[in-house]
């Protein structure tokens, strides 16, 4: 799932929650997965803040440091 569709994600899952028709079960399982979901956009934003940082110092690209959940991904 990319960044935009996880954003989609959250706003439908914010709608859900504001709604009254879902189950407190249901709700709380809602709440989880967006708390998830928020969690990758700001760690999907943090690499591209660097990214961007990086380059603007020098004018050219760097490799950047894998993340540790993407480490171990790559791994399996």
């Amino acid at each position: 799932m990319n960044f935009v569709e996880k954003m989609t994600e959250l706003e439908k899952i914010l709608k859900d929650l504001e709604g009254d028709s879902l189950s407190l079960d249901l709700a709380l399982t809602e709440y989880e997965r967006g708390i998830a979901l928020v969690r990758e956009c700001r760690a999907y934003l943090a690499d591209a803040q660097q990214k961007i940082s990086m380059l603007s110092q020098d004018g050219e690209e760097r490799p950047l440091a894998v993340p540790k959940a993407e480490e171990a991904k790559s791994d399996e």
